[in-house]
């Protein structure tokens, strides 16, 4: 995620032209969805889930399609061996920028708000909020005040959401799921971040600092911008989702369910009873491919994750190369597990495709930062200039502003892009590419269907039967309910009898276009019954 700073009184509409806008959009989206909903409902009568009994999301961060999935980066692990053994969704979306409003919206369906998307520099509260339509929770004071202050004396729009915002953990509980959260490097500097949970600590408050505050070419003069990393503790709180809801902290969910990745992970994948039904993966800044240049060494040299055990090979690359290095040890792992050779699902996805990428997959945050008078102009979608010298060729941009699915902005900011590169992201979290595993999927296959991190959402409700409450009377948190929203259909699950099937190299050589247009994202599928796909 990159790290982005308001400055200056707040320049979104007032409250009621945003609320106007939204309106729009809710008629032009009804116009836009008209046509799919049938076809939604019809699949949802004919086609049932597989039977997945053990879910594995693993969250890396800030790709788009192009730089992971194109063969050009030192990623092949990613890329070309994972594809071999499940299927890649060459259309999956991210629905914001930047970073921790992707995370928010992946486990509770909120649209993105002000302080997620700034990356949530303190750890303070939302206030006051008021439930709106389609489950979506107004932020009642999220406006900047003359003083420059927002809620409760914060200089920066708040994070943490009141108990009544509801996650897909919560409803877990309610259905007696099983389910933890595994964070590499939580806990390493308790100084820095609970030992379990991964909360800033002391806990929710105005001047509470986020260790993973913004900091480089995002920063504005004057603000916050503490390390986000340390050599020796590479965790940042915005990149876990669990300790941004108090629905999870009072309720002590928070500490008891999410826990330190090493030796946690592999003494739980043991048996398949001690395997949560659900595991949410979030590596350290340096492995999920954050940092182009690592605070502390990736994991080369000898350094195992899973056990704990590091060496000091001092070697710092990060992007796609280290990303690769966690698959190649975590992924493996799952997969020899009782747990998952018992109707397992690998999902290995990113939060969103932002910032834009040269063909060796660093962006433009990433490089040696050199201040200047501020961030250049972009022009279209596909040049850049005069930013402090870190932009050698031209980034494409295309692919980190655009959208699927008909989503909407949500109450809290009608740019859920958060204007990215001077281009209109109302809305967009940029397309990345997702990887899914399970024997219930083909080996080396492909779909184009577009989804996005509601429609996972939606997916993992339906996977574990939560069919009661949520924006839709179905069982569906927030935009997870919107009308027309396809969860993972038979296009993902296409090995419908679970049968092993051996590796197979995935589209023509491995090696994938980046495919999506907008004239493409909502074209209509065909979906066939689950007895009659392939």
């Amino acid at each position: 995620m990159c790290d982005v700073l308001p400055t200056g009184r707040s320049t979104r509409p007032p409250r009621r032209m945003r609320a106007a806008l939204v309106s729009i959009a809710v008629l032009v989206a009804g116009f836009l969805v008209a046509g799919s909903t049938s076809a939604a409902q019809a699949h949802s009568r004919t086609w049932t889930p597989p039977k997945i009994k053990h879910v594995w999301t693993i969250v890396l961060e800030n790709k788009s399609y192009e730089a992971s999935f194109t063969g050009l980066n030192q990623n092949s692990y990613l890329w070309k061996t994972l594809p071999s053994y499940g299927v890649l969704a060459r259309q999956y979306y991210g629905t914001g920028h930047f970073s921790e409003d992707n995370y928010l919206s992946l486990v509770s369906g909120q649209a993105p708000s002000p302080g997620p998307q700034a990356d949530c520099p303190y750890y303070n509260e939302t206030g006051p909020v008021q439930q709106v339509a389609d489950g979506q929770y107004e932020i009642l004071n999220d406006t900047q005040q003359a003083d420059g202050t927002y809620n409760a004396g914060s200089t920066q729009p708040g994070c943490v959401f009141p108990k009544q915002v509801q996650t897909l953990f919560n409803q877990f509980d309610a259905q007696h799921v099983s389910y933890k959260g595994y964070m590499q490097d939580m806990g390493d500097d308790t100084s820095r971040e609970a030992a379990t949970c991964g909360n800033p600590l002391p806990g929710p408050g105005p001047a509470v600092v986020d260790p993973g505050a913004a900091e480089g070419p995002y920063a504005s003069p004057g603000s916050l911008a503490a390390p986000t990393t340390t050599v020796d503790d590479q965790y940042v709180p915005k990149h876990n989702p669990f300790p941004w809801f108090h629905s999870l902290l009072d309720n002590g969910d928070c500490a008891s369910h999410v826990v330190p990745l090493s030796k946690n992970l592999l003494q739980d994948l043991k048996s398949e009873k001690t395997t949560p039904a659900f595991s949410w993966i979030s590596p350290n800044n340096c492995s999920d491919a954050h940092d182009a240049t690592c605070k502390g060494d990736n994991l080369s040299g000898g350094s195992n994750v899973l056990t704990g055990d590091r060496k000091t090979p001092a070697n710092t690359q990060g992007g796609l190369y280290a990303a690769d290095l966690f698959l190649e040890q975590v992924v493996p792992a799952i997969m020899r597990s009782p747990a998952y050779q018992d109707g397992g699902l690998i999902d290995v996805t990113f939060d969103e495709g932002f910032p834009p990428y040269k063909i060796y997959g660093n962006s433009i945050a990433d490089k040696n930062y050199t201040p200047d008078a501020g961030l250049g102009t972009v022009t279209g979608a596909a040049s850049a200039a005069n930013n402090g010298g870190t932009v050698e060729s031209q980034a494409n941009t295309a692919q980190s502003v655009v959208a699927c699915c008909n989503e909407l902005p949500g109450p809290n900011t009608d740019q859920p892009g958060d204007r990215a590169f001077n281009q209109d992201t109302t809305p967009g979290g940029g397309i990345t590419g997702s990887v899914l595993i399970s024997p219930y999927v083909t080996p080396g296959s492909v779909t184009d269907q577009p989804y996005n991190h509601y429609s996972w959402l939606r997916s993992m409700e339906d996977l574990f039967g939560i069919t009661e409450g949520g924006s839709d009377g179905a069982g569906h948190l927030g935009y997870a309910g919107a009308d027309g929203l396809r969860p993972f259909g038979p296009d993902v699950y296409n090995n419908p009898k679970g049968k092993v099937l051996a590796p197979k190299p995935s589209g023509q050589g491995g090696i994938y276009a980046a495919v999506a247009r907008l004239d493409e994202v909502q074209r209509p599928v065909s979906y066939q019954p689950l007895d009659k796909a392939q």
